[in-house]
């Protein structure tokens, strides 16, 4: 879940006692064994609802009768337009207690909480007043007293997996492991027409790096600015490719600082594409590396070959979930040291990165980089 350090707190050290305190007025009732009516909740970054799509898959065709709703910040909410699992939308929004009383009037049997740390998540599901709660039993994170069925969260295993415990506690057959996206032929057409505006020829490969990485004013996961530089350079003068360069809309001025410095010309797409037109690009593109976020998944998704660079983060939970994924690792002793997302293990150096994204060699990404460059060729 994407916060801030003041949000984290306050979700830790009010969070907690208000979730052991609501758990001494849970009534046990019974609920129905074949749902009319499931929650979904994940107000998470979008990575994390990348990665939970095998388990609504899963849920979906095991009630196909059942209505899912789906309770998400709007960049999720985005990503899932076209989704055909389902149903209905729901704005995760501040203040919260706005959605106490849509949550408690749609009348839910089923709620299941998808985050693996936040205590407000499992309020939410308190709050929607489901008889069978289930949610992640997290170390340490004192999260799971609301909840009527816990699923043990597994640090070090890939979250598909951890997520997909969630089916099978709930008697869903998990045969399909595949991350999907729903982008539109419109979406792929406006894509193409920027890449046009750009002047980048559609008849030639393009590589696509991705700068940012993770938390909005976050760095500690980029790797550093110079080394994008470099690999962007060395890929267009050993493979002819061409270099686009993607973001957020706040994220732009990273994008143009790396093009800026480039020998050769990149066109910068960073703020210029929604979710599901990201997703398009991806499809089109030959290659996307970046650093552990939401867009790796999305790139992931789309089966493009994608390379996920990895210092603090744990690449065995987090990396690309596909066949096409490869992963660059930071090596340093203390490094992995996030499994949730917050739990940073070293101060960060000046410019905010952490010192093991620094250990990750051009030269070691642009052997990956031509490894799938050579096979698609």
């Amino acid at each position: 879940m994407q916060s801030s350090r003041f949000q984290q707190h306050l979700d830790r050290y009010l969070g907690i006692p208000l979730c052991a305190m609501l758990s001494l007025f849970c009534r046990r009732v019974r609920a129905p064994e074949t749902p009319k009516k499931i929650l979904f909740i994940q107000l998470s970054a979008l990575g994390d609802t990348i990665l939970a799509v095998p388990t609504i898959r899963a849920i979906r065709h095991t009630f196909p009768d059942a209505e899912l709703t789906m309770l998400a910040s709007p960049t999720n909410l985005n990503y899932l337009t076209n989704c055909p699992y389902i149903d209905k939308h729901l704005t995760f929004r501040m203040p919260v207690r706005q959605l106490f009383a849509p949550l408690r009037n749609e009348g839910f049997d089923w709620t299941i909480d998808l985050e693996h740390w936040p205590r407000l998540s499992a309020l939410l599901a308190y709050v929607s007043g489901a008889p069978l709660r289930v949610g992640f039993r997290t170390k340490g994170q004192h999260r799971h007293f609301l909840f009527t069925e816990t699923v043990e969260h597994i640090q070090g295993r890939h979250e598909v997996r951890n997520f997909l415990d969630i089916a099978m506690r709930l008697a869903c057959s998990t045969q399909e492991f595949a991350l999907e996206t729903w982008y539109s032929e419109t979406a792929r057409t406006s894509v193409r027409e920027i890449l046009v505006r750009e002047q980048l020829s559609l008849d030639v490969p393009f590589v696509i790096l991705h700068p940012e990485a993770g938390r909005r004013g976050e760095p500690r996961r980029r790797w550093p600015q110079e080394r994008y530089v470099a690999l962007a350079d060395a890929l267009v003068e050993h493979h002819r490719v061409q270099i686009v360069l993607t973001g957020a809309p706040d994220e732009t001025q990273v994008s143009e600082t790396i093009a800026a410095r480039m020998r050769h010309q990149a066109a910068v797409l960073a703020g210029k594409t929604d979710v599901n037109q990201l997703a398009a690009l991806f499809a089109d593109a030959a290659l996307v590396v970046s650093g552990n976020c939401g867009p790796m998944h999305l790139a992931a998704a789309t089966e493009t070959p994608v390379i996920g660079l990895h210092g603090p983060t744990n690449a065995a939970q987090w990396g690309p979930w596909s066949h096409n994924g490869n992963i660059v690792r930071g090596e340093m002793p203390c490094s992995p040291c996030l499994n949730l997302g917050f739990e940073y293990g070293c101060q960060a150096l000046p410019n905010g990165t952490s010192p093991c994204m620094h250990t990750i060699d051009v030269s070691t990404v642009l052997e990956k980089c031509e490894q799938f460059l050579e096979n698609d060729r």
